[in-house]
C-alpha cells in the first residue's frame, strides 16, 4: 500500500503502479488498484487518518531468504555439486604462466573443535568469485594492486511485533523526509521495517546503529495512528545487511555505481560476479556460467542417470538435462510434492500443531515430511509431535536435526540465523532457545563440553549483531535457564522492555514467592 495524502498524487502513483504491472507481465500476481480513504483504513487499520486521501495497492513477492539460499545449495548438491560449509579461502593458486588453477582453503570446523585446522588445495579449471561484499578481498588475493569495485552500503532493518501490520498488507513510502524509501511489511509472523542506505565498512557481523533504528521508528510513526506508540522497546531485533554495490572498473567515471550486477574476468582468469540482488539471482547465475563456459573452455553435456530430486518415480522433475541452461525448468528441492493442502496431511499423520504444520510446508515443501518425522514426541495429548524451541514461534526440534543431517549446519548460528530465521525475528527469543539448540546439536554432532561452551560464547556475540542488548553479552546458560536473562536495569528497561512496568500488585495476586522467578519448575506437569 502506498498512502496518498494529496489528490494530485493519485494519478502520479497510479501511473507508477500500472507501469510496475506492465513490467511484471504474465508473471504478475494481481493488478494494482486504488482505495478510497475508508477502504484504505479498513485494509490497514493502523494507518493515520489525518491528511489521508486514499491509497494505491500493488502486489510484490516476498520470501524467506535463508530457506531459499539453503534450498539452492541443496538442489545443487543433489545434482552433483560439492557443497562445503565453514571452509575459508586462504589464497589462490596459479601455474607457471600466472593462470589460476585452484585455491588453498582451511577447514574452520576443525578449529572450532579445538583441533589444528587442516588446510588443503582444491584444483579447478576455473575460479568464480561470487562473494558479495567480500568480493574485493578475493580479487586482491589474485592481484594486490587491483582497484576495489565494491562500494558497501549498510541497510538497517528493525523487527516489530506482528500486530503493527495486517498479515497480508504492507506499507511503502517512496519518499521519506530525507528522500529515501521506507517499507513496513508483514514478515514471518512479525513486522519488518527498513531500510537505510549509507556507506559502511565491511565486517562479518555489522551492528545496526541506534541513530538508524530511531530514524526508521520516527518515519513509521508519521504514518501510523497517533494512538499507536511505536516504542524502542517494541523492537524485537535490529540488524544491518551490507549491499555490495559495485563500480565498473572499465568506466571513465570510477565513482558511478552499477545498480545491477557486474561480471569481469582478470588476466589470470578470476571470474568475478559482483553486485546484483535476489530479484535477478537466476539471471546473474546464468550469465556467469555462460561466461565461465567461454573463459574456461568448458563443454556442457547431457547429465546421464540424473537423480530423482523429487525422491519418487511418480513425479517428473521437469527439466531436460541435455547440457543447455535449465534454470527456468529445474525445480528446487521440496517443490515437487508441495501443495497448499500439504499441511493438513502433516497434521493428520504426525499430530502437529496447525501453525507448525503450515510453517514446515511453507519452509521445506515436501521435505516437511522428513522434518516432522525427525521431531520428538511431546508426550502430550496435543500436539503429538513437534517440540517448539521458542514458545513464540513455530520452529521445532525436528528442524535442528534436519539442518544438521541434511543441510550442513555445523554451528548454533547456522541453525538460528541461516536455516531458521529466529535470530533475525527476535534476538531475545533466540538467546532463550540457545540451550535447546546446543543440546540437540550436541546429540547429533557429539560435541564435547569445550565445544558447547565455545558455541555459547560465539552465538551470544553473534546475537549482538541482531540487536541483543550489550548487557546480555556476558550472560551465561544458567542465567537463561533461570529466567534472569530477561532482567534489565532501569535505563535498558526503557529501551528494550516490551511493556510498561506493571502496577503494584497485592500479595494475593501472585502465586510466586517474593523474589521467585516465573520459570517452569522441575515438578511442573510440562516436565512429567
Amino acid at each position: 500500500m502506498i498512502p496518498v495524502q494529496k489528490w494530485w498524487q493519485a494519478p502520479y502513483f497510479w501511473a507508477g503502479t500500472k507501469f510496475y504491472d506492465l513490467l511484471a507481465g504474465s508473471e504478475g500476481i494481481e493488478s494494482s488498484y486504488f482505495l478510497t480513504k475508508s477502504r484504505a483504513l479498513d485494509a490497514f487499520p493502523m494507518l493515520k487518518k489525518e491528511n489521508l486521501f486514499g491509497a494505491l495497492v500493488y502486489y510484490d513477492g516476498a520470501h524467506n531468504d535463508s530457506r531459499m539460499n539453503v534450498s539452492l545449495a541443496m538442489t545443487a548438491a543433489l545434482y552433483g555439486a560439492t557443497v562445503v560449509n565453514h571452509v575459508e579461502v586462504m589464497s589462490l593458486e596459479k601455474d607457471a604462466n600466472g593462470k589460476l588453477i585452484g585455491a588453498r582453503v582451511k577447514d574452520r570446523v576443525e578449529e572450532k573443535n579445538g583441533e589444528k585446522a587442516q588446510t588443503f588445495s582444491i584444483k579447478a579449471r576455473g575460479v568464480i568469485n561470487a562473494t558479495g561484499p567480500f568480493t574485493d578481498g578475493i580479487r586482491k588475493m589474485d592481484d594486490e594492486k587491483v582497484p576495489e569495485i565494491v562500494a558497501p552500503s549498510s541497510g538497517v532493518h528493525v523487527i516489530l511485533p506482528g500486530y503493527y501490520s495486517p498479515s497480508k498488507m504492507g506499507l511503502i513510502d517512496p519518499k521519506t523526509s530525507d528522500g529515501r524509501v521506507i517499507f513496513f511489511l508483514p514478515w514471518q509472523g512479525n513486522t519488518i521495517a527498513g531500510t537505510t542506505d549509507a556507506p559502511t565498512a565491511i565486517s562479518q557481523n555489522p551492528i545496526a546503529g541506534e541513530e538508524e533504528i530511531n530514524w526508521i521508528l520516527a518515519e513509521i510513526r508519521s504514518y501510523l495512528a497517533p494512538d499507536l506508540n511505536v516504542r524502542r522497546g517494541d523492537v524485537l531485533a535490529a540488524w544491518s545487511g551490507i549491499r555490495p554495490l559495485v563500480k565498473d572498473p572499465h568506466s571513465k567515471n570510477t565513482e558511478s555505481l552499477v545498480r545491477n550486477h557486474l561480471i569481469t574476468t582478470s588476466d589470470s582468469g578470476l571470474l568475478t560476479c559482483a553486485g546484483g540482488k535476489w530479484t535477478t539471482y537466476r539471471q546473474m547465475a546464468e550469465e556467469t556460467v555462460d561466461e565461465a563456459i567461454r573463459e574456461f573452455r568448458l563443454t556442457p553435456g547431457p547429465m546421464l542417470n540424473a537423480p530423482r530430486v523429487s525422491g519418487t518415480e511418480m513425479i517428473d522433475d521437469g527439466a531436460a538435462l541435455d547440457g543447455t541452461c535449465q534454470t527456468h525448468q529445474v525445480r528446487l528441492v521440496g517443490a515437487h510434492g508441495f501443495s497448499n493442502t500439504l499441511f493438513i496431511n502433516l497434521i493428520q499423520h504426525f499430530g502437529l500443531e496447525s501453525v507448525v504444520a503450515k510453517h514446515l510446508t511453507e519452509s521445506y515443501g515436501d521435505r516437511a515430511w522428513t522434518v516432522a518425522a525427525l521431531s520428538a514426541p511431546t508426550e502430550q495429548r496435543y500436539p503429538v509431535r513437534g517440540i517448539k524451541i521458542s514458545a513464540l514461534y513455530p520452529f521445532i526440534d525436528g528442524e535442528i536435526r534436519y539442518a544438521v543431517r541434511h543441510e550442513y549446519a555445523q554451528t548454533a548460528v547456522d541453525v538460528l540465523s541461516r536455516r531458521t530465521r529466529l535470530a533475525f525475528l527476535n534476538a531475545q527469543a533466540a538467546l532463550e532457545a540457545l540451550p535447546t539448540v546446543i543440546d540437540l546439536m550436541t546429540e547429533e554432532l557429539q560435541w564435547n563440553r569445550k565445544r558447547q561452551e565455545a558455541e555459547w560464547r560465539d552465538t551470544v556475540q553473534f546475537l549482538a549483531s541482531m540487536g541483543l542488548p550489550k548487557s546480555k553479552l556476558n550472560v551465561t546458560r544458567k542465567d537463561v535457564e533461570s529466567g534472569r536473562a530477561g532482567e534489565f536495569d532501569e535505563h535498558e528497561r526503557k529501551l528494550y522492555s516490551r511493556h510498561d512496568r506493571p502496577a503494584d500488585m497485592m500479595e494475593s495476586d501472585s502465586k510466586l514467592q517474593q523474589g521467585e522467578k516465573p520459570v517452569v519448575k522441575t515438578d511442573s506437569p510440562a516436565n512429567r
